[in-house]
């Protein structure tokens, strides 16, 4: 891409900005939006309107603006696109929309600066697309303002890369090594009693159930599902992981219910909706459902998610030394619940994504910061221990980004898209101090 002068830059910036409050206005015309929606979009326009504010606050076009200024006034919007991106706010299919340029004089529209022609020319790209374009095409500017051809570098992707998401597990890295991150759920103060009192009845409910299940000639199938929800419910762990679980549990029930004694049958649906009421109580279950709930997924995205969890699960195989053996364990427990049937196969893939994403995250974060230290004490090569973990660690990711990377841009999360290319350089990076 060539190098663009002040006034193109200023008007590219503008132009996206004004492009996306475009594109937010015709959502707010084209369908009635509740009041949580309404909130939501009235707080993603303060965010570009603030980001339009400071950039042309930094770039008055009346006066000389320095280069330091120029670099000052791209870091912001850098930061907003970044912002946009992770934000929890936006809709997942709003990525997925046709991004347009906002209306503008036909003179302007018949010279369109080399950027903004890119982009309109483009008649399939979607708001991800332009996003990340966008995010590139600033990367080049702060990096090389002088032209030439440049790309992140890669102890720079924190800056792209969100901490962990809601999902069925999270990990942390301990002693060195991937591990299930094992932490309660977190729930409103109001709430905390009716939850203890609910997760005692459940407990004591669920216990008779397994009790009545096995002097049964139930499916074995249908009684390890009810133990391993109970477990889960007994450790008090996370609330996504046991929501699914439960999801499941209820749809093998429904499947062996002409196995089971009425009594039995009845006891096991009451036990189901206990634990669904449950759930709802806890704020991450009800964000993680209504975003699984927005997010367009199709059948093939669940192929493209199995297919990714199988790689993933196989490169932590391969790299024992740097994944406790629970880790792979359990991408395999929520990676089950891709069999279900019709809507379930799709809110299960979307946890898949969501837990494959915090996977990628938690190595890449703890990645850029190995390689930061070296760099910070030392000029000379990496040791060969430290070069293995880090080429596993990074081994491990990009199957994952690969696997997850268009399903996750519909999931929103494009950054997954973007990360490829940085650790692939990385990977080449550190091959050659091997």
């Amino acid at each position: 891409m060539i190098f663009m002068n002040e006034a193109e830059l200023r008007r590219d910036v503008i132009s996206l900005l004004s492009s996306l409050r475009f594109i937010l206005d015709n959502r707010i015309r084209a369908a009635r939006l509740g009041k949580v929606e309404r909130e939501n979009v009235v707080q993603i326009l303060f965010m570009i309107e603030e980001a339009r504010i400071r950039f042309v606050t930094i770039t008055r076009a009346s006066q000389k603006v320095t280069d330091e200024e120029w670099l000052e006034a791209v870091s912001h919007i850098q930061n907003f696109v970044d912002k946009f991106l992770h934000s929890p706010l936006i809709e997942p299919q709003l990525f997925q929309r046709k991004f347009r340029l906002a209306p503008m004089p036909s003179r302007e529209r018949e010279t369109l600066t080399p950027f903004l022609k890119s982009i309109h020319d483009d008649a399939d790209v979607t708001v991800s697309d332009a996003l990340l374009k966008f995010r590139s095409y600033l990367g080049f500017i702060s990096s090389n303002p002088l032209g030439g051809q440049t790309s992140m570098d890669f102890e720079e992707i924190k800056k792209i890369v969100p901490e962990q998401q809601i999902a069925p597990v999270q990990f942390e890295i301990v002693n060195g090594k991937i591990a299930v991150s094992s932490k309660p759920p977190k729930s409103l103060a109001e709430d905390r009693d009716n939850i203890a009192a609910s997760l005692e009845y459940i407990q004591g409910s669920g216990q008779r159930l397994i009790e009545n299940l096995a002097n049964s000639n139930c499916d074995k199938r249908l009684l390890d599902t009810v133990r391993e929800l109970q477990s889960q419910l007994i450790e008090g762990g996370n609330v996504v992981k046991i929501g699914l679980t439960n999801m499941a549990c209820s749809m093998m029930g429904e499947k062996f219910d002409a196995e089971l004694p009425e009594a039995v049958a009845a006891m096991f649906s009451s036990y189901n909706s206990a634990v669904s009421l449950y759930v709802a109580q806890f704020p991450e279950w009800e964000q993680f459902s209504q975003k699984a709930a927005l997010t367009a997924l199709d059948q093939s995205d669940v192929t493209t998610v199995d297919e990714a969890a199988i790689s993933v699960v196989s490169e932590l195989a391969k790299n024992p030394a740097v994944a406790e053996p629970e880790v792979p364990e359990t991408i395999e427990f929520v990676r089950q619940f891709l069999n279900s049937p019709g809507k379930s196969s799709k809110r299960a893939a979307f946890a898949m994504i969501r837990t494959i994403e915090n996977l990628i995250s938690v190595i890449l974060r703890h990645s850029a910061d190995l390689v930061n230290k070296t760099i910070d004490k030392t000029k000379e090569r990496l040791a060969q221990a430290g070069t293995l973990v880090i080429m596993s660690y990074l081994t491990i990711a990009l199957a994952g980004a690969t696997g997850i990377g268009p399903a996750a841009t519909k999931a929103g999360a494009p950054w997954v898209q973007q990360v490829i290319e940085i650790v692939q350089k990385q990977i080449e990076k550190v091959g050659q101090k091997d």
